[in-house]
């Protein structure tokens, strides 16, 4: 087909179970005014129903080839086409129209960067369907002290309410991966408590998890000659003291809600 197919550079793998796409497409839930957003059509595995449920179809593409076979394939139904990386393009567009729904065959290479980009510019849509490699699948809902659960999980909970909405087989996509994936749903987080700098506690989360197996204060004695150092080892400290984590504690050993609580004494301090 105008000699396509998928370029592993761009970690491309279809979706050809007719009936994994059908469950997705059930799950999105469309109505005919939303506005949805796909990520990496490609050959429109997904938009091919899409089209049928909405006329306002956004419809991000990085290969250029894909992007010409959708111009040509959707004629009629003419939905708009973002060529380029989402990355760099989702921004603008979220200035012109916030979507109501986002769904994506995410590639295994970008997922966790696609997400997090939402997640951490505050623009989770009211409704996000996602196909991703089952390892990422199972970090995004990880629970705290259990192998996969990371600063990933962390920004994940954080920013969305996380549903696992099952397993596809490698066979499920062409070529087919060395792995299986997952359907994840995510809606946005109803938090009892927000970080009162978001930027900051994103921060925080990440330089705690750059040396897994180290204690915080080892983490947090690596982070203040970095981008802590204007805090000090000794507020850094009494930060976690006051919410009673021990500094012998691995990150992995902490709750998001305490993180945030963390991050929100070093707010304080920041603004003061």
């Amino acid at each position: 087909m105008m000699g396509l197919g998928p370029r592993k550079r761009w970690g491309q793998n279809f979706l050809i179970n007719r009936g994994a796409r059908e469950r997705i497409i059930e799950m999105l839930d469309v109505k005919d005014d939303h506005v949805v957003w796909e990520i990496g059509p490609g050959l429109g595995a997904l938009t091919s129903h899409l089209v049928e449920k909405t006329k306002h179809l956004t419809l991000f593409e990085i290969d250029p080839g894909y992007v010409e076979y959708l111009s040509l394939a959707y004629e009629k139904e003419n939905p708009l086409i973002v060529p380029g990386d989402v990355m760099k393009s989702w921004k603008k567009q979220y200035t012109l129209e916030k979507p109501d729904r986002l769904i994506g065959n995410l590639p295994y290479n970008a997922a966790s960067a696609i997400v997090s980009d939402f997640i951490e510019n505050d623009s989770v849509p009211p409704k996000m369907v996602i196909t991703v490699q089952h390892e990422m699948g199972d970090r995004m809902k990880a629970k705290t002290g259990s192998k996969n659960y990371s600063s990933f999980s962390i920004l994940c909970q954080y920013g969305c309410k996380i549903i696992d909405r099952g397993v596809l087989s490698a066979g499920s996509f062409y070529p087919a991966p060395r792995v299986s994936s997952k359907i994840m749903e995510l809606v946005p987080a109803q938090r009892t408590s927000e970080a009162e700098d978001s930027k900051l506690f994103f921060m925080l989360v990440r330089d705690m998890f750059l040396s897994r197996r180290k204690t915080l204060k080892n983490n947090i004695n690596n982070a203040c000659s970095a981008r802590f150092r204007d805090f000090g080892k000794d507020t850094m400290y009494q930060a976690f003291l006051d919410e009673g984590i021990k500094l012998e504690t691995r990150p992995e050993k902490i709750e998001v809600e305490q993180y945030i609580a963390v991050s929100n004494r070093l707010a304080r301090v920041k603004n003061n």
